[in-house]
């Protein structure tokens, strides 16, 4: 792959904040699993479609199809290391993780718990979720590794992995 922990999540991070800044005033939010291997994860498309085909905008991509009204606005999306769109739409089934660390002072849904659990496991390089009130979150290896407040704040928090 080429990159440290530390420019992945900073990529992921600058990419999501890309995503929300550029959706439409009705933006649902998204997901994304950072994974060269999807057939290895636990997610089952949503859609009857799932292939993105040729995308090269993919910020932009995702940023319109978090709409409610869009048909791949929810659950999450599968993108290679590389951020290229692999599957659109994947629900998204990890196992629990049942001493994880949650910051309970901020409040998040279905999709934050999903993430921070799916990082975790083998395959997945990271996930990533944006939403306009909750804010932006990164995660690697079963822990939040970076945050951004909603679409209102402009400070960034990215913590080094711990040794």
């Amino acid at each position: 792959m080429g990159q440290t922990d530390l420019e992945l999540t900073d990529a992921l991070l600058r990419f999501l904040m890309e995503v929300d800044a550029r959706a439409g005033a009705d933006f649902s939010g998204t997901g994304v699993i950072l994974s060269a291997s999807p057939d290895d994860l636990p997610i089952l498309s949503l859609r009857s479609i799932s292939d993105p085909g040729e995308v090269m905008d993919v910020a932009g991509r995702l940023a319109t199809i978090s709409s409610p009204t869009h048909e791949h606005h929810d659950g999450f999306h599968v993108l290679s290391p590389e951020l290229r769109i692999l599957r659109l739409g994947q629900y998204f089934s990890p196992p629990i993780i049942r001493d994880a660390s949650i910051d309970r002072s901020r409040r998040f849904g279905g999709r934050y718990l999903a993430a921070l659990f799916g990082s975790a496991i083998p395959g997945v390089v990271a996930t990533g979720i944006a939403s306009c009130k909750f804010g932006i979150a990164v995660f690697r290896e079963g822990r939040e590794v970076a945050y951004q407040h909603g679409r209102s704040a402009s400070a960034a928090s990215v913590q080094e992995p711990a040794s």
